[in-house]
């Protein structure tokens, strides 16, 4: 599922993180912000469906705290509700929403989230950000231990966030920063990651 990350310079008591679901038919279901989940939650039986949104995270630099150290970014997502059972577990505009899971009807190897990034962010004068300089900090409302871990992107490469047991929901709530530890020239710095939930 395609992320855009820009950079501008200038619920119930039953809510789990990780919980087990009934088998059936193998399929996966991924959502990073928005997604779509039709009838109620999945575990009121709602039929996850695709969405085609893509949403953003952006930070602003003043010139005065260029390379000043580490602003964090807010999303345009609005989603604060688990997919699963609408339990209240992000905080907009801070953190963006991340869950799904990997069903099958028998025995199998582990689904795989993965996430890639280019190398770089880059302005409409071909100026670069190293894509090294964001992070995430994984959490979400009573969860003392993130499902996702926090995390750097590493850029032009994918790289493995949580490996997903057969029959299993997941989610988290990642919150993510810019770095901000060099002069670089005024501009919209501009770059797009993808999250993949695979399955052998």
């Amino acid at each position: 599922m395609p992320f855009l990350l820009v950079l501008a310079l200038l619920a119930p008591a039953s809510h789990a993180y990780v919980v087990t679901i009934t088998a059936g038919t193998k399929s996966l279901y991924l959502q990073v912000g928005v997604g779509t989940i039709s009838g109620g939650t999945f575990s009121a039986g709602g039929t996850p469906a695709n969405n085609g949104t893509i949403n953003s995270v952006s930070v602003t630099v003043p010139v005065a705290n260029l390379g000043a150290g580490t602003r964090a970014m807010t999303t345009d997502s609005t989603v604060t509700a688990s997919a699963y059972d609408g339990f209240a577990f992000c905080a907009v505009p801070a953190q963006v929403y991340v869950g799904g899971f990997f069903r099958t009807p028998g025995a199998s190897a582990n689904a795989t989230l993965t996430v890639t990034a280019p190398n770089n962010l880059v302005n409409i004068a071909g100026d670069t950000i190293p894509f090294s300089t964001v992070s995430w900090i994984s959490g979400g409302t009573g969860d003392a231990t993130p499902t996702i871990p926090s995390g750097t992107f590493v850029g032009g490469a994918a790289q493995t966030l949580l490996s997903v047991t057969r029959n299993t929901w997941f989610e988290s709530c990642l919150q993510f920063n810019y770095a901000n530890t060099q002069l670089v020239p005024a501009g919209t710095f501009k770059g797009r990651v993808s999250y993949t939930l695979t399955a052998p």
